[in-house]
């Protein structure tokens, strides 16, 4: 396991995941406007509007900078850092990737492909549509059956919305202690949405590095 993770491209993958027109692709163009997304255009309009949805996925690349371990940081978008790294000489950098899958219920097997290697999981719904909130539950559950006690942190999209219901609502409806309310397209917002789950990866990383600290010399310690 840690040899395969020696061999990733990025420091953490971070699964983007949430039912049908919830904000999963704008959330991660937002963040990376260079994200890549493999989309048709819809049949029918979606609440009056002509869109697409994405049939396949979404890929993102940021870098999460910080001066220090216990400071939040910043999120860029990849080749932004590229091309000013040297203002960030010195700091920590970790590159993550966003990886977004399709939200109808029948693309299950496209999620499910997908999830190789993940680190931690965004959860977005759509606190506009209450239509939505079973398929929210639904996929919810998919994904707590399929990381176990992976880091989630749930978002409640769209607060921009007149018929919005506020977060506190959400996390009641979908069965979660807490939602982050923000509008996909505020980048500040999605930022620390991102940083609240890269927080927590770090916690685990810790917990698990010690983990395997206390494993290596506990047959020592008897010796």
């Amino acid at each position: 396991m840690l040899g395969l993770r020696r061999l990733k491209s990025y420091d953490y993958k971070v699964y983007v995941t949430g039912p049908f027109q919830a904000g999963k692709t704008t959330l991660i163009h937002t963040l990376d406007p260079d994200a890549m997304s493999v989309e048709r255009d819809m049949k029918e309009e979606y609440r009056g509007e002509k869109s697409t949805t994405t049939t396949g996925f979404d890929l993102g690349r940021v870098m999460w900078v910080r001066k220090a371990v216990d400071h939040m940081g910043l999120v860029v978008p990849k080749k932004e850092y590229l091309r000013e790294r040297e203002e960030y000489s010195g700091w920590i950098v970790k590159e993550i990737e966003l990886r977004g899958v399709p939200g109808q219920l029948h693309f299950k097997f496209v999620r499910d492909t997908m999830r190789m290697n993940t680190d931690g999981v965004l959860m977005i719904v759509d606190s506009s549509d209450s239509g939505m909130i079973g398929d929210a539950c639904a996929i919810l559950a998919e994904t707590v059956s399929s990381f176990g006690e992976i880091p989630i942190v749930s978002i409640a999209n769209k607060q921009d919305r007149h018929d919005a219901v506020p977060p506190d609502q959400v996390a009641i409806l979908i069965g979660v202690d807490k939602t982050t309310g923000l509008s996909a397209k505020n980048r500040e917002a999605c930022k620390d949405a991102l940083i609240l789950l890269l927080k927590d990866l770090e916690k685990v990383s810790v917990q698990e590095t010690a983990e395997n600290v206390e494993e290596i010399q506990s047959p020592f310690q008897h010796v």
